[in-house]
């Protein structure tokens, strides 16, 4: 299992935990730019996978900034 360094909660991530020859779950959610995995809400500056919620709020928090910056 995984810890979401945002929330602390436990999740599968596919790409770490190794659960079989299936894609991870969070190859169906868009891509956050690197930048996004980094400061208070994400572990500061140590990059890792976010559980299934949070990774869904910063996508939609990231589209939300791109979409008001237009």
């Amino acid at each position: 299992m995984s810890t979401c360094k945002r929330c602390g909660a436990e999740f599968a991530c596919g790409m770490t935990d190794l659960y079989g020859d299936e894609p991870c779950w969070c190859t169906q959610i868009p891509a956050l730019p690197r930048s996004a995995y980094v400061g208070p809400d994400t572990g500061e500056g140590n990059p890792s996978c976010f559980c299934p919620q949070c990774l869904r709020t910063l996508v939609a928090t990231q589209q939300k900034s791109a979409t008001d910056g237009q």
